[in-house]
């Protein structure tokens, strides 16, 4: 009996991760006024978000097809488990693609464990990495579900977008809380709650919305991981890091989502992730 990690794109893990843990990662796609492309597959992150910033340019993405999943889920033999940890289900159609490719399977010779992680981009990373983690030490499958959701029960992740366009025109807040937020210059703090886009808190300035997030770090009780989320931001990411360390001892990932989570949030983003 073999088992099997998978999740998908927007999770944004390095090669180095993906190797370690032998995690099968399924991409979602982006779509360009004059080129599509699976996450991954095109262009690099500079050229992607470079086009961003120079070009009047507002990118569609989509879930993976069922067939996308059911091509990984024919490769495991009888008595193999896969769990699939996704993409939250308020934010893509991802989970349901991976459900109905389970459907089609129709295996009862494996286990196919789907899980909606209630977040994406650190967030998802976090716990695929987790999972690899415990993998590994022998853990049953059902304790490292249940490990996934005590940290779920832990996980905030609060970012701060340069230009709420992105998000309006990706459906991901109202086309008029985008335009009010533009037009006044506010900096609204944005989270992840239930696994939807949800508005925290607003501020006048991106150095106020930092800093409120840095306190709500320095709140979190047993901190064990933190990860700086930046969208074409490196030099504002550098400095958050110095910030962060002054809280946080440990080790601290420099993190860039892939053209997925990129194009509904925009370069300039900048965030926080941590349990």
């Amino acid at each position: 009996m073999a088992r099997y990690l998978i999740t998908d794109s927007t999770s944004s893990l390095p090669a180095e991760i993906i190797s370690q843990y032998q995690i099968k990662v399924i991409p979602l796609n982006v779509n360009m006024p004059d080129d599509s492309f699976k996450e991954g597959f095109g262009p690099s992150n500079a050229e992607f978000y470079g086009r961003l910033r120079n070009e009047t340019v507002f990118p569609t993405t989509s879930q993976p097809s069922a067939g996308d999943f059911l091509h990984i889920f024919k490769q495991l033999q009888p008595g193999d488990e896969a769990l699939v940890i996704l993409i939250s289900a308020s934010l893509s159609g991802t989970i349901q693609s991976a459900l109905m490719a389970e459907k089609l399977l129709n295996n009862p010779l494996v286990q196919i464990y789907i899980i909606d992680s209630h977040s994406t981009c650190a967030g998802l990373a976090f716990q695929v990495i987790k999972a690899g983690e415990l993998l590994q030490t022998g853990l049953s499958t059902h304790q490292i579900i249940e490990s996934i959701y005590a940290l779920q029960s832990r996980l905030e992740l609060y970012f701060v977008v340069d230009n709420l366009d992105y998000l309006a025109r990706g459906g991901r807040i109202s086309k008029l809380r985008g335009l009010i937020g533009n037009i006044f210059r506010l900096k609204p703090i944005l989270h992840l709650h239930d696994g939807e886009i949800k508005l925290f808190k607003k501020v006048r300035t991106s150095p106020k919305a930092i800093k409120k997030i840095l306190s709500l770090l320095e709140d979190h009780e047993g901190l064990e991981k933190v990860a700086i989320i930046q969208v074409d931001a490196a030099a504002e990411a550098s400095i958050l890091l110095e910030q962060v360390q002054r809280i946080y001892s440990g080790p601290v990932y420099i993190y860039e989502p892939l053209p997925v989570i990129g194009s509904h949030v925009g370069p300039g983003t900048l965030g926080l992730a941590f349990y």
